[in-house]
């Protein structure tokens, strides 16, 4: 553009932004908060058009801090924008430094450095090297690797899993039995191919001997070999053979995947690190590495195995045989900590950067960084083995061996089997299922938002499998309670519910707008989530949790079965309470234990109870027991009562009761006449007793008594005495306050005092 362009351009820009800011200036004018609270539909084109500015000024804000060492701030609503206004800021203050810059360049005002002085000009800072990582919920933008496998995926087999095994090396049962099918403890499936094997391994006669730790090569001056090729794996295989001990780790992808993809493994020896990539079509042909996978005199060290175990099995048909797992090991030392981050830090000094937990490890080339992150989890855990088995030696008793328990823990790691995830839509019972999510997150949801709860959670699992996509890249959780919760019946209203609505969701909205209406119907007369109460699926998780428990001398978290403050006393032992008042049997068993005395019930014992507590009890007499009087059908207040104060004196005459003094005009049954006798006889009654009765003993002086905080003590003493202790001494020390002055109003003054 030439500078004869430029005006005209900058006027009409100009122009634009000083009608935009005059529009802006009349609506905040408006009371749009009145509108937005009275007009349903002005409500909410005002929500949708806040969101859209709000995006927009986050992605120019995006725009403005690219390539610059200006951090701006992420917007997510209007309080946000108050919050984050001093980022806003400074975010504009540096475009228009930029234009202001850019503006004097362009018109000549200053010029651009000459060759000569940009080679003497700082070189630029380097930016930290980008990697891909799991947290983008749109379409893959790595290829999918699943689709080239030789075994494709299905989704849709809902049987038992079967052991992809094709050989098995170091066996004791042969291959054929550990491929038909039994009755198990969850049903009919296939049993562990190894199950035998690892009962009956031993750990070599080293696991049981303190020896010096043997360093690990230095990481700067060894790589790692990338396996990517059948021949490369053989090759591998061939020098794994002639180790004593072999590291083993995985790193493994479950965003775009239903099941997930064992997407790297790292092995090492004392010698040498290898990174086999995990995605290649001929993936299962890597069951060769059972020949030392299986083999129980070379030992295999894995960190937290649990997963680990599945994924061999699931993707690549290996088992492990002879394993060492150093989380438990480090679990009966007692570390405050049991990651594999935390024993690099402790044994080796090295700080592993997590971040690449994050990373998307389908990645292909895989980036440095990556590689060496993945390369350092195995090449010093053979290091941090020899360390770990010193210190468990040591520690140990001939009561109790922790070298034995980490290696029985073990065992029961690699013993797992794994299962597909088989989708319970009525119970919601599984991994997946959407029994276990209600609980965790307690919602309250009423009968339609339940059973939409339950047809949505079910369209998503039944979409991902179709997509071979985790839940996620459908919607995430939070979203499935949103729809739960709003029930959305209108095309609008699910698209803002489910804004930002990625892809997949997109192209089947209609799909999802009929399942969320016909599950809103259905659950008018349907059941709410509180009136679900399944007991199988609370006494599975109970068993599952006591698991086999370690020796008495390791210890481990547990609830016990007998309180140790109630007993015995909580426990329902009488078999007939049903087991639905079972809970009213151990609240009545709490209240019977605690020493409460028995409260009346009726008007009745509450009159007996008084009478009882206010007067003794009469001397017993020979004679036998009056007949006690019938209880009154009719009583007042004052029969309720306790003692009066004074008791009215009977009158034995009642013609002198009612006669009528001569001094009062009044009738014999005037109340005032009464009334004037009793206070004139109790007067009288009261001169004869005090003449009658000595003087009463005069009060007690509290002023003229001793002290007893100081009391004298009643031995003499030579000593001086001590001055009284006042407690308010230092109080009375300190500063007077100011007295409080009202607020001047107009009109009205002040009046002091001296």
């Amino acid at each position: 553009m030439d500078s004869a362009e430029f005006s005209p351009f900058q006027d009409k820009l100009t122009s634009a932004l000083v009608q935009v800011s005059r529009t802006v200036g009349q609506l905040s004018a408006e009371d749009l908060s009145f509108h937005h609270t009275s007009t349903n539909g002005f409500s909410e084109q005002l929500d949708v058009q806040t969101k859209r500015i709000i995006a927009l000024t986050n992605a120019v804000i995006k725009a403005a801090t690219a390539d610059t060492d200006v951090k701006g701030p992420t917007l997510q609503d209007e309080d946000s924008i108050e919050d984050n206004w001093r980022g806003v800021v400074d975010v504009i203050d540096s475009l228009l430094e930029k234009a202001d810059a850019c503006l004097d360049e362009f018109t000549g005002v200053i010029k651009k450095l000459s060759p000569s002085q940009e080679e003497q000009a700082p070189p630029p800072v380097k930016k930290t090297p980008n990697f891909p990582t799991i947290y983008d919920y749109g379409p893959s933008k790595i290829p999918k690797p699943q689709l080239l496998f030789e075994r494709k995926v299905d989704n849709t087999d809902l049987g038992p899993f079967k052991p992809l095994l094709r050989s098995k090396p170091h066996a004791i049962v042969p291959l054929e039995k550990c491929l038909k099918t039994k009755k198990l403890d969850g049903g009919i499936g296939y049993p562990h191919p190894y199950e035998t094997e690892i009962l009956a391994s031993e750990y070599p006669q080293s696991v049981y001997q303190v020896s010096p730790p043997v360093e690990y090569l230095p990481f700067e001056s060894t790589t790692a070999t990338f396996v990517d090729t059948v021949e490369g794996v053989k090759e591998m295989l061939e020098e794994l053979k002639q180790a004593k001990e072999i590291a083993i780790d995985l790193e493994h992808h479950d965003v775009h995947s239903y099941h997930g993809l064992v997407s790297l493994m790292q092995i090492s020896t004392r010698e040498k690190d290898w990174v086999v990539d995990t995605l290649q079509p001929w993936r299962e042909d890597l069951q060769m590495l059972n020949e030392v996978f299986a083999d129980p005199k070379i030992l295999k060290v894995l960190h937290g195995a649990t997963m680990d175990i599945i994924w061999l099995q699931r993707d690549l048909g290996l088992y492990v045989v002879g394993m060492f797992d150093t989380f438990h090991a480090a679990s009966a030392l007692g570390f405050p900590k049991r990651s594999l981050k935390f024993l690099l830090s402790k044994f080796v000094n090295f700080e592993a950067d997590k971040r690449y937990q994050t990373a998307d490890w389908r990645a292909r080339p895989l980036p440095q960084a990556m590689f060496d992150y993945a390369r350092s989890d195995t090449h010093y855990l053979l290091y941090i083995y020899d360390r770990l088995r010193n210190d468990l030696i040591d520690s140990s008793s001939e009561e109790a061996s922790h070298i034995d328990y980490v290696n029985e823990r073990s065992k029961h790691e690699a013993l797992q089997r794994y299962e597909r995830p088989v989708y319970d839509a009525v119970n919601g019972y599984g991994p997946g299922g959407w029994y276990d999510q209600l609980w965790r997150n307690a919602s309250n949801l009423s009968k339609e938002q339940f059973s939409v709860f339950k047809a949505v959670h079910q369209w998503r699992d039944e979409v991902a499998r179709a997509e071979d996509e985790g839940w996620q890249c459908v919607f995430p959780k939070h979203m499935l309670f949103k729809i739960a919760t709003v029930m959305p019946c209108e095309m609008g209203t699910l698209f803002r519910t489910l804004s930002p609505m990625t892809p997949i969701t997109k192209e089947r909205s209609h799909d999802l707008l009929d399942v969320i209406k016909k599950a809103k119907l259905a659950g008018i007369d349907g059941p709410e989530w509180r009136d679900v109460a399944p007991p199988k699926h609370i006494a599975k998780a109970v068993e599952t949790a006591k698991t086999e428990a370690a020796p008495a001398d390791f210890p481990i978290a547990e609830r016990l079965e007998t309180s140790q403050f109630w007993g015995n006393v909580l426990e329902a032992n009488d078999t007939s309470i049903p087991a639905e008042y079972a809970l009213a049997a151990t609240v009545e068993a709490l209240r019977l234990s605690l020493p409460m005395p028995p409260m009346p019930k009726t008007v009745s014992e509450t009159r007996e109870h008084v009478r009882t507590a206010t007067e003794p009890a009469p001397a017993p007499t020979p004679t036998s027991a009056p007949q006690e009087p019938e209880e009154k059908k009719y009583f007042t207040v004052k029969d309720l009562g306790g003692p009066r104060k004074r008791k009215v004196t009977p009158v034995n005459n009642p013609a002198q009761a009612l006669s009528t003094p001569a001094d009062l005009d009044g009738t014999p049954d005037d109340p005032y006449v009464n009334q004037k006798k009793s206070k004139k006889s109790r007067k009288q009654k009261k001169a004869k007793k005090s003449q009658s009765e000595p003087e009463a003993e005069a009060a007690f002086d509290y002023a003229a008594a001793d002290a007893v905080l100081n009391a004298p003590s009643a031995a003499p003493s030579t000593q001086p005495r001590k001055k009284a202790f006042n407690p308010y001494t230092k109080a009375m020390e300190a500063p007077s306050g100011a007295r409080k002055i009202k607020r001047e109003v107009p009109g009205k003054s002040l009046t002091f005092r001296d």
